[in-house]
């Protein structure tokens, strides 16, 4: 195993391990894991996601949007950090009770035009020809 393996390991277990701290609203906790996978990975756009959550819940919807415009200029293809943003940047926003995406979930993958877009473990999809 490389040393970056390694590091993807342990950033992806502090990932984790955040969106549990946030979901039992221990907000500190959550806080400090996400700062700590961003030094194994600064580059990754799911500490940004959940930097943004975090300011959500916090009732700071102007620094979430910064949080989930930054994770999606590190990775565009990155869904949760779309979702987001189109969800608080939405009209309705205020009156539709919908929870923001972690990024925890499994993403499907979408067909267009003879290309498909696969989602790796990271929610990052990837546009690639069919039958390759």
């Amino acid at each position: 195993m490389t040393d970056r393996t390694v590091a993807q390991a342990t950033y992806k277990e502090k990932i984790s391990r955040a969106i549990h701290a946030m979901r039992d609203k221990e907000y500190q906790l959550a806080q400090l894991l996400i700062a700590d996978a961003m030094r194994d990975d600064a580059a990754a756009p799911a500490a940004h996601n959940l930097l943004g959550v975090l300011a959500e819940l916090g009732g700071e919807t102007a620094l979430a949007g910064k949080h989930y415009r930054a994770a999606y200029a590190l990775e565009p293809s990155y869904k949760p950090a779309a979702r987001n943003l189109d969800r608080i940047t939405s009209i309705r926003y205020r009156m539709d009770d919908v929870a923001p995406d972690y990024g925890d979930g499994v993403e499907t993958v979408e067909e267009n035009n003879g290309y498909i877009i696969e989602y790796d473990d990271k929610n990052i999809g990837r546009l690639k020809k069919k039958g390759i």
